[in-house]
């Protein structure tokens, strides 16, 4: 329900109670226009449950449907995928192409940027680069200070190097690269570069990329003018190395002094995870209370990743299940202060287990607190048991988030033909959920979902549809619902 009518009920409120009016009437207008009356003298909307529309037909969507780019995907592990330039009126939206899709062999591992005009409704399309395709090649892109944009990339494993290009006065520049080689990596070696993550920091007058590399973890590049150049600035993390990597991480920058992380010590298929929670603020790296856990991230005494805050402990037992082998999907701290995270964990047994779940957390400023979202069905294939369709947090609205599953969250028990969207609201900060289909009949999967920040008027919600196969064979489409500005 709009906020507008919230609006009109709390007005209305106000006359009811001036007149003497039974309070108890107030109450019931106030619900049925889907708005959280309080008797305590306030007034304004506080939340508004989403009216639940029928779906209609096969492949039923709940707004307008917009293609962004007829070929791409995207792993979960670069950020951001996504970006919005208000001042331009942009969507910056990246992916990488396959041979399965339109443009077969020709498109076949095509890092691709489409810069997508929000009033026209129309975008252009830029390869900045070709690897081997695979959907962790994807660019982390971001919106420079000055206005223009910057796109990283590496490829998944395939070398020791990490990619850029920027898009200044209206056409990317050349491909540049950064060579990991005199820091120890080695091409020949079975773990060199994957993905980039760089967000702005405004306040040191830099852009910092965390690129998995060196020892397989978290290591940062700094630029210092705006993404034209980068140096080596040191490492986050050093955990333990177990089976394939040590660790993966999720991050999320305010743009101007801080960068949330959440990460695993390891890769779930090798490794029962936990999941912890810290922060980067002046090259130095806290736990969620603020407590000091590394004075430099360029020195060589880099902390575990266990050595910041455990917001989920592997073996929990979380909505009667008991919860295993966790894995980070999206993260985000508000204007207020608390943080949220969605996460994955397994609850069946064995490899291939199809009773995975989808969990959210909630940082309030003193403790960390898990909620069940949702069963989030198999694995969408058996070489990488938990690979689900993931979720994603509304960055601009911490009541809102997006989920994507093959089984009916209002139920719990339904089975989905495909992968569907929903949308999750909740007025208890997290502790309980109601949802509306964003989806519905699809008669292909609908996975990913991501938001980029905006504003708390517009949202743009984009996802992957289409065929999955395997992170190296899909056919997809990136599509979404966007607001106009």
């Amino acid at each position: 329900m709009p906020a507008l009518m919230c609006r009109a009920q709390a007005k209305a409120d106000q006359a009811m109670r001036n007149t003497g009016i039974r309070l108890v009437v107030v109450a019931l207008a106030m619900l049925l226009a889907g708005c959280d009356w309080r008797d305590d003298g306030a007034t304004g909307p506080t939340c508004a449950i989403p009216s639940t529309p029928t779906p209609r037909g096969p492949d039923w969507v709940n707004g307008t449907l917009s293609q962004i780019n007829d070929n791409g995907a995207w792993t979960w592990y670069s950020d951001e995928r996504a970006v919005i330039d208000t001042a331009r009126g942009k969507l910056i939206v990246s992916s990488d192409a396959n041979a399965m899709g339109p443009g077969g062999a020709i498109r076949d591992g095509h890092v691709d940027a489409v810069i997508w005009d929000l009033s026209a409704r129309t975008g252009t399309r830029t390869k900045l680069g070709a690897l081997n395709p695979d959907d962790h090649n994807v660019a982390g892109l971001l919106v420079r200070p000055d206005g223009n944009y910057l796109a990283m990339y590496a490829g998944h494993d395939q070398d020791c190097k990490s990619y850029w290009r920027n898009h200044v006065d209206g056409a990317w520049s050349a491909e540049q690269s950064f060579d990991w080689r005199p820091l120890g990596c080695n091409p020949s070696g079975k773990a060199r570069v994957t993905y980039s993550n760089p967000w702005n920091m405004t306040a040191e007058n830099k852009i910092y990329s965390f690129v998995r590399s060196i020892d397989t973890s978290p290591n940062v590049l700094v630029s210092t003018d705006q993404g034209a150049s980068w140096r080596y600035a040191g490492r986050l993390t050093s955990t333990r190395r177990v089976g394939y990597v040590a660790g993966y991480y999720k991050f999320w920058g305010n743009g101007i002094d801080r960068i949330d992380f959440v990460g695993t010590e390891a890769h779930p298929r090798d490794f029962d995870n936990s999941l912890y929670h810290g922060y980067l603020q002046g090259e130095k790296s806290y736990d969620s209370t603020g407590q000091l856990v590394d004075s430099s991230i360029a020195d060589d005494t880099q902390p575990p990743i266990s050595a910041f805050t455990k917001l989920f402990s592997t073996g929990a037992t979380i909505d009667g299940a008991r919860l295993h082998h966790a894995w980070n999907a999206d993260i985000q701290r508000y204007d207020d202060g608390s943080i949220a995270i969605i996460f994955t964990a397994r609850a069946g047994i064995g490899v291939g287990a199809p009773d995975h779940r989808l969990l959210y957390a909630r940082w309030d400023g003193a403790a960390w607190k898990v909620s069940h979202l949702a069963r989030a069905g198999p694995a969408l294939y058996p070489g990488e048991q938990d690979y689900v369709g993931l979720g994603a947090l509304h960055p601009d609205d911490p009541r809102t988030i997006y989920i994507s599953t093959t089984i009916d969250p209002r139920d719990g028990t339904t089975q989905l033909g495909k992968h569907e969207i929903f949308q999750g609201t909740t007025c208890d900060q997290g502790a309980t959920w109601r949802w509306t289909p964003i989806t519905a009949n699809s008669t292909r999967d609908n996975l990913r979902p991501i938001v980029p920040k905006w504003d708390p008027r517009h949202t743009a919600l984009l996802w992957l549809r289409g065929t999955y196969t395997t992170a190296q064979r899909y056919d997809m489409a990136v599509v979404g619902i966007v607001s106009r500005p």
